[in-house]
């Protein structure tokens, strides 16, 4: 740690203990841009350095569950919240920055150093309440299991979002901070950890993104979507059909995929349309959805491939309908049941392109 960073992380935790009315005696006698950067610098130093508390705890499970068995999460949720507040106050001071308005970045700063040092003091009292000691914090193999957590949540969401979607690049920068903060066990469990606070909020800015592009969700187009996926059933029915008729088993073949046959994939396939036209909580929608686009691509894919064996092992050519030919693929969930894909309106992939 160089000489400066190690002297902003020692005044910036100062200034989470001390009044929030001394910071700007403290810098009293700079001028105006001075004052406002080095302000603005402690500022974010403590918003990492109460971020990596708050990871810290939450990527504690005994901690975690030391504090609920206290009766204290709700709490300690409430004082995340707030913590959050004070990085978009410190968001706002650097734009301030940028803007040369120098007071309104101070403004800003003193703010979140005020945020931050209620935080702080509020999550000690919280683990003192709940008799959670920090040093039971430093544990590398639940950090680990954080790392892992927020890597499958990763995995998780690019399966529901366009490759060409701006925001999809948040999930590439998460996946690779996490993998660094991976290499960096044992030994640097610091960077480690500052690696995974910076993905969570990667991962975060996602998850807030998928809730606005649900609320685009109306009934009418829930219903577009369940529609469509019936066209689909009846286009595996039709499929299957043909596959029997160029002497193809489709029990055999469905039994691989967890199906008796084929009367059970379509009744399963059926009821998972019911369950998504049926279903009132937006988030149980976006699952039952992608669900089905999941299912949709998959089995067309597993059947064009196995349907494209066998017509090889049997020297038979394509007879114009059916599965496994050029330009037959289903364009349901072509985007991976994606959202944000080419069209940049940030609408779901289902339905080829609707």
């Amino acid at each position: 740690m160089n000489k400066r960073i190690r002297i902003a992380t020692i005044a910036s935790l100062v200034l989470l203990l001390v009044s929030i009315g001394s910071v700007s005696a403290i810098f009293s006698g700079q001028n105006p841009e001075t004052r406002a950067d080095r302000i603005v610098e402690i500022a974010g130093d403590a918003s990492q350095k109460v971020g990596d508390l708050i990871d810290l705890v939450l990527a504690n499970a005994t901690a975690v569950d030391m504090i609920e068995t206290a009766g204290l999460t709700e709490d300690f949720d409430g004082n995340v919240t707030l913590y959050d507040g004070g990085l978009e106050n410190v968001t706002n001071a650097y734009a301030c920055i940028a803007a040369e308005d120098y007071e309104g970045a101070i403004a800003n700063a003193t703010e979140a150093l005020s945020i931050f040092r209620e935080v702080y003091r509020s999550i000690h009292v919280i683990l003192c309440n709940s008799d959670v000691k920090i040093g039971q914090l430093v544990d590398v193999d639940e950090l680990e299991e954080a790392i892992e957590r927020s890597l499958e949540r990763v995995e998780e969401l690019q399966a529901l979002i366009s490759a060409v979607a701006p925001i999809y690049s948040n999930l590439i920068g998460a996946e690779e901070l996490l993998t660094q903060a991976k290499d960096l066990l044992p030994d640097s469990i610091e960077d480690a950890k500052t690696n995974l606070r910076e993905a969570n909020i990667l991962i975060s800015e996602v998850c807030q993104y998928l809730k606005e592009v649900a609320q685009e969700l109306n009934p009418q187009r829930i219903r577009d979507y369940c529609e469509t996926a019936y066209q689909y059933r009846e286009r595996f029915r039709g499929g299957f059909e043909q596959a029997e008729t160029e002497g193809f088993d489709v029990n055999g073949f469905l039994q691989t995929y967890g199906y008796q046959n084929e009367d059970d994939f379509m009744a399963r396939f059926q009821e998972m349309i019911e369950n998504a036209k049926g279903t009132e909580d937006i988030e149980d929608v976006l699952e039952d959805l992608e669900e089905i686009g999941r299912l949709i691509r998959e089995m067309d894919g597993n059947l064009t491939q196995e349907m494209g064996h066998h017509r090889a092992q049997h020297g038979q050519q394509a007879t114009g309908s059916g599965f496994g030919q050029e330009g037959s693929g289903s364009g349901y969930g072509q985007n991976g049941g994606s959202y944000g894909g080419s069209s940049g309106s940030g609408q779901m992939g289902f339905g080829g392109g609707q």
